[in-house]
């Protein structure tokens, strides 16, 4: 879907204290043989402690605000990425009391970890189908309790934990919104339904035990499909893509993701090189990368930026965007603790 005026005007992430791998809350250090999520190329997780993934996402939120310049009485819709929020059971409407204002309204977007391109699109349309709304708040908030995730290690990943925001305007901000592109693989819903063994252990997820490999043709067609679409509609060849963001998925999901054509690339060229050290932040992950990629005061004017999303259930949405303007540095926003 191609996209007239809609830009992105600011970002925020708020990142708790990076933890090594094996830096444990209460475990020894293991010493086994490397796990699939070493061999995927996690290094680190971001661990929160005391900050619920709402108030990471508040924060994010704050910082993506004051970025763009926009006060809370300048926005139309709050968009939240959910994913199992314990701490807040109606996110969205606790962050329209502490970001937005009187005419402010607030959904979930529950789309796992595809939540944050979704919430994208969502806040897009919102502003496409309102023209006199000034602008969107786009944010996500994940925390993986040990309790609840202590088995996503075997999927071939670490699960880390952020707060991340975007602010969308209609024709102001410094990253224009040119298409994008969304697929559902509904067949596969049934590896996230919650079972439980008849005497009450086990593994909430299929998908914890199968991991994504045996799923991968259908991953790459998927995301495949949504990469050409965006580029077949704007005419932008592969080769004219500066920054490709995708989810922190792992090394070697991304490589097979983006390795065929169109592409071309492999994980290193995208910002997993980042992501690898923070985990993978469900609906976070893409809007980290955008963040971290808009502060870094590196793109210019003309340049585009791929998107590349994905989540369980399964759904899929890619974004391209151009640079409207150079962006200078301002450094990433997302640490919780001040050098």
């Amino acid at each position: 879907m191609l996209w007239q005026d809609i830009t992105i005007a600011g970002t925020g992430a708020w990142i708790p204290p990076i933890r090594q791998k094996h830096e444990p809350w209460d475990k020894p250090v293991d010493t086994r043989a490397p796990s699939m999520a070493t061999l995927n190329g996690f290094t680190s997780i971001a661990a929160s402690v005391d900050s619920t993934a709402s108030q990471m996402a508040a924060r994010a939120g704050l910082k993506a605000l004051r970025h763009a310049g926009v006060t809370g009485a300048d926005l139309s819709l709050v968009a939240h990425a959910n994913f199992q929020d314990d701490d807040h059971f109606t996110p969205a409407t606790y962050l329209l009391r502490v970001l937005g204002g009187p005419d402010t309204t607030a959904l979930e977007v529950g789309a796992a970890s595809d939540g944050g391109g979704a919430a994208l699109v969502a806040a897009a349309e919102h502003l496409t189908a309102r023209p006199a709304a000034r602008a969107a708040l786009v944010t996500a908030g994940v925390r993986f309790l040990p309790e609840r995730w202590q088995h996503v290690e075997d999927m071939g990943h670490l699960a880390g934990d952020a707060g991340a925001a975007a602010v969308l305007t209609r024709g102001t901000g410094f990253a224009r919104l040119l298409a994008t592109a969304q697929a559902a693989h509904p067949q596969l819903e049934l590896l996230t339904r919650a079972r439980r063994m008849p005497d009450g252990s086990g593994r909430p997820l299929l998908v914890q035990e199968t991991g994504f490999m045996p799923y991968i043709d259908v991953l790459t067609r998927s995301t495949r499909r949504c990469v050409e679409t965006v580029l077949d509609e704007t005419g932008v060849r592969p080769e004219d893509i500066a920054r490709v963001v995708p989810i922190a998925i792992g090394a070697e999901v991304i490589d097979l993701l983006l390795g065929a054509a169109p592409l071309r690339l492999r994980a290193a060229d995208t910002t997993w090189t980042s992501g690898r050290h923070l985990g993978h932040a469900g609906p976070c992950d893409v809007l980290v990368g955008l963040d971290r990629e808009f502060r870094s005061g590196t793109l210019r004017a003309g340049q585009h930026v791929l998107v590349v999303s994905f989540g369980v259930g399964f759904r899929w949405t890619t974004a391209l965007l151009e640079i409207t303007r150079d962006l200078v540095t301002d450094g990433p926003s997302g640490r919780s603790t001040q050098k």
